[in-house]
């Protein structure tokens, strides 16, 4: 999730609502994490998936199912826990999750000056990057494009298109052209130079864009249904500003939440072969 607002102070440990988070989103960091390579012994040592998660309501949801289910080595960072961020040459590759936060204050912060040195090595060490959300927009600011305020909050169920160049991308094999996704943001990313834009919607028209493999999606797949009320809670206010309710958004998420699952392990599956 991105909301694009001021930042809170402190790092959050519990989930709250969002006029009482307004004081606590300051105080974040760095951790470890799977690569080919490294014989020891015979045995080929697999470095980690890092996953980067920051916010405590929003979790890794079944991307950590589907490395479990798979036994892909992998760790997630508690950046909001202040955990330690690893280099990239410790990992195969990186997942970076939602957040409440805008990218744009990247200076003024110092967990995410951290955060955005981290996707800027990267990006030059060439190692494979799925952007969610605030992952994509950092993404998408790290490679010199814009990240500006959405014409509208997209906040529930929503239908994602694939572009030509979408149906043609390996990250969107065995992809329907159209898909349903969840949606939690205020602000958007523009396509960067040289990325190709894989896929839009008719709230927001940039919802997925590629480089090499780097990869931005603007929604998500990961939440698990019972994770969705804890969103509708930390978030209850910006569920106002659109007109919708707790129930409602948890009765469309739950309606979709097996093809979610399906689509993200679909996802990570083709983003593990980059």
């Amino acid at each position: 999730m991105t909301a694009g607002r001021n930042w809170p102070t402190r790092p959050v440990t519990t989930i709250r609502k969002r006029t009482r988070r307004l004081s606590r989103c300051r105080s974040l960091s760095r951790n470890s994490s799977r690569k080919r390579g490294d014989d020891r012994e015979g045995t080929t040592v697999m470095k980690p998936v890092v996953i980067v998660q920051n916010w405590a309501a929003e979790s890794p949801g079944t991307i950590g199912e589907y490395f479990s289910s798979r036994d892909i080595p992998f760790r997630t960072v508690h950046l909001y826990r202040d955990d330690p961020l690893p280099s990239p040459g410790e990992i195969d590759r990186a997942i970076v999750l939602g957040c409440p936060c805008s990218v744009n204050e990247y200076q003024q912060h110092e967990w995410l000056k951290r955060l955005f040195a981290f996707t800027a090595d990267i990006v030059r060490q060439n190692v494979p990057y799925l952007g969610i959300c605030f992952g994509a927009q950092l993404l998408a600011r790290v490679l010199g494009a814009r990240v500006e305020k959405n014409e509208v909050k997209e906040i529930g169920v929503y239908t994602a298109s694939l572009t030509e160049a979408g149906v043609k991308d390996p990250i969107f094999s065995g992809f329907d052209m159209e898909f349903p996704v969840f949606h939690w943001h205020g602000d958007t990313f523009r396509i960067p130079f040289g990325a190709t834009h894989l896929a839009t919607g008719t709230e927001c028209r940039n919802q997925a864009f590629g480089l090499g493999k780097l990869v931005g999606v603007q929604f998500h797949l990961e939440p698990r249904p019972e994770e969705v009320p804890l969103w509708c809670d930390e978030y209850s206010e910006e569920l106002e500003e659109v007109g919708k309710s707790k129930d409602e958004i948890i009765a469309d998420f739950n309606s979709h939440a097996e093809q979610f699952k399906a689509l993200n392990h679909r996802l990570l599956e083709n983003f593990m072969a980059l």
